[in-house]
């Protein structure tokens, strides 16, 4: 009896310490300038973001569509969906 009521009052210990820890906060909330965030794919070029990044909509397209995709008009976006191909060559297209 007294053993289990050591062991019973033990565990009230350790059950009520960690509910009374008083709870921390960071010192410095880090935060990332949407402004130094790079896009990451082609369908991004053709946003403001893009265009400040690497000059322009073109350079853009000219740096994210290297070694991808740029035959087929269609191509399947990260969120499943076909989509209109940003990297495909236009007739006049040299990149």
């Amino acid at each position: 009896m007294v053993k289990s009521t050591i062991a019973l009052v033990a565990l009230l210990v350790l059950v009520s310490v960690p509910a009374a820890a008083k709870k921390t906060t960071p010192k410095r909330v880090s935060r990332i300038s949407a402004e130094t965030i790079q896009p990451e794919s082609p369908f991004d070029c053709d946003t403001a973001r893009a265009a400040a990044w690497f000059g322009s909509t073109a350079r853009c397209l000219a740096e994210l569509c290297r070694g991808r995709n740029v035959t087929n008009a269609a191509v399947i976006g990260g969120d499943g969906r076909l989509r209109s191909n940003p990297c495909v060559r236009g007739l006049d297209d040299r990149r």
